[in-house]
């Protein structure tokens, strides 16, 4: 698959990095390039195009040879929602004081009083002529309610998640089952649970928890694609649309939220049999970093509430080498879909007309520190792949720049030839994309928040190229706000080049003392909103 028509723009000269983006603007009458952005939840670097060799992912690899793929990426936080929020805003965390989900606290419409000059990415294109419409999860809903910020969108209802009988005559059960064991014994749960006066949605989750068979780790039906949310709701709405754009010729932001590989690991037993168990090596180091500090180790590990996963101590070698399996599984499904996409775009020969961006929203523990799930600060949670490829650059670029999510925004607008909205906290990716102005190297950062028994703490994590630096201070919450302290009550300090898998917080050796002395700097350049240390 080429991109011959439009190619030969950033093949000519490298200065037309530059000056591209003012053709757009000056034949936007004519044409505008389309945007198909593309989410994964949970989605880590555990790709082809990212090295990996035992993982099959033909169609994000066939995607990546089209454009640039990010190979040392950072989410803001490693939860949802507010990862979500920072990339489809391109504002940090801090500035939208959005850290979690659920309550009028981390409301989209709360962040908008924060930082009366958000705007959203798809609402940021449809101000600017283009139909914006969504598919899937592409917003959190927790942070956004039902339609994922409607004002956000074209239609009327915003973001649509609607199950399509069609395709396959019955909807998965509470969790996304398919299996009639599984969903009869949901079913008999859930009564027993409302007949008990539980009602709120974590606590029914808690209480089928408590269930044998109510929440397996995985499930692997021979069934097709069209009898779970990626191959119904997600892709083939997403297709039909691509269709009638290529008919009515209107710019478009199309939105694909993906929900797998998020936990339960539940896809067609064809993408199970394209694996067996032993294709995957278990976590080398399965502990917490020697020296680490408690409050950097998650409280909430979302594995260990799946059936037969032991709700603590060790999980044995075949069960996470089968948890691997399903994970391989998800990913591979994702990327068929992903691929029907492509397809769609090439068949309407809108390929050459259309910017792609696709991204994971946070990374995920395989197991490393006996997790399995998000929550942390650490790299494997942090760390998520970012594609993004345009008809007016060269494709096939692997960039070592350390970029961020909040970096996505301007770039999609400096692509498109929108001028950016002001306030955004990224900046665009465009040099990097033509592999000739490689960025300097800086830093990413990411950040979680905590209770603790002495109250609220937030752990700011600085990456750059070697090393990452974290610093855990208290903050105190007010008036649906935040406000942060130089009270820093613990720090870390991991060494890449010397320890990949952060076996050791280096941040209290002697021999690091002039590492931390630099990434103390670093950090106070980058995060000079933070009040000076107690």
């Amino acid at each position: 698959m080429r991109r011959a028509g439009k190619m030969f723009f950033m093949c000519v000269t490298p200065i037309v990095a530059s000056l591209f983006s003012s053709a757009i603007a000056a034949d936007e009458a004519e044409e505008r390039p389309n945007v198909l952005f593309i989410s994964v939840d949970d989605l880590k670097p555990w790709l082809g195009c990212y090295g990996d060799s035992v993982i099959k992912t033909p169609n994000i690899d066939r995607l990546a040879s089209l454009g640039t793929v990010f190979k040392r990426s950072y989410c803001q936080i490693a939860l949802c929602g507010p990862s979500r929020l920072s990339v489809m805003t391109g504002l940090r965390p801090d500035t939208t004081r959005v850290y979690s989900m659920g309550g009028e606290i981390f409301h989209i419409d709360t962040a908008r009083k924060r930082a009366p000059h958000l705007r959203t990415l798809p609402g940021h294109f449809k101000a600017n002529g283009y139909t914006s419409i969504g598919f899937g999860k592409l917003f959190d809903n927790r942070n956004t309610g039902s339609g994922q910020d409607v004002v956000s969108w074209s239609g009327r209802k915003g973001v649509r998640w609607e199950f399509n009988t069609d395709l396959y005559p019955e909807q998965p059960t509470r969790g996304g089952y398919q299996d009639p064991e599984t969903r009869a014994l949901i079913e008999e749960a859930l009564k027993e649970a409302k007949k008990r006066g539980i009602t709120k949605k974590r606590a029914v989750s808690d209480f089928l928890s408590g269930i044998e068979g109510t929440r397996p780790f995985f499930e692997c039906l021979d069934i097709p694609d069209e009898a779970y949310p990626e191959g119904n709701l997600m892709a083939p709405p997403a297709v039909e649309a691509i269709k009638r754009f290529a008919k009515t010729k209107e710019p478009f932001f199309l939105g694909v939220g993906f929900y797998k590989p998020h936990l339960p690991f539940i896809a067609p037993k064809k993408y199970w049999d394209l694996y067996s168990p032993g294709d995957f090596d278990l976590a080398s180091f399965q502990s917490y970093p020697e020296d680490g500090l408690a409050v950097s180790e998650t409280d909430f590990i979302e594995g260990r509430v799946f059936h037969p996963i032991p709700t603590s101590g060790p999980i044995s070698g075949e069960l996470q080498r089968k948890m691997l399996h399903g994970y391989a599984a998800c990913v591979s499904y994702v990327d068929a879909q992903v691929g029907k996409l492509l397809d769609a775009l090439e068949e309407t020969e809108l390929l050459d007309d259309t910017i792609i961006c696709l991204w994971g929203d946070h990374g995920f523990h395989l197991g490393d520190k006996q997790v399995w799930g998000k929550h942390t600060n650490f790299e494997q949670a942090t760390r998520s792949p970012l594609i993004i490829t345009s008809p007016f650059m060269q494709g096939g670029v692997m960039s070592d720049a350390v970029t961020e999510f909040i970096d996505v925004f301007p770039t999609l607008c400096e692509l498109a030839g929108l001028e950016s909205p002001r306030g955004l906290d990224g900046r665009s990716l465009v040099a990097e994309m033509s592999g000739d102005s490689p960025r300097e190297a800086g830093a990413a950062v990411s950040q979680y928040m905590r209770n603790t028994d002495n109250g609220k703490v937030m752990g700011w994590a600085i990456r750059t190229p070697r090393y990452r630096y974290v610093e855990w201070r208290k903050i105190s919450v007010k008036n649906l706000d935040y406000e942060f302290s130089g009270d820093v009550i613990g720090r870390e300090l991991y060494d890449y080049k010397l320890d990949p898998e952060e076996t050791r917080n280096f941040a209290s050796s002697p021999e690091y003392r002039d590492v931390l002395r630099n990434m103390t700097q670093v950090f106070d350049e980058t995060l000079k909103h933070l009040p000076e240390r107690n």
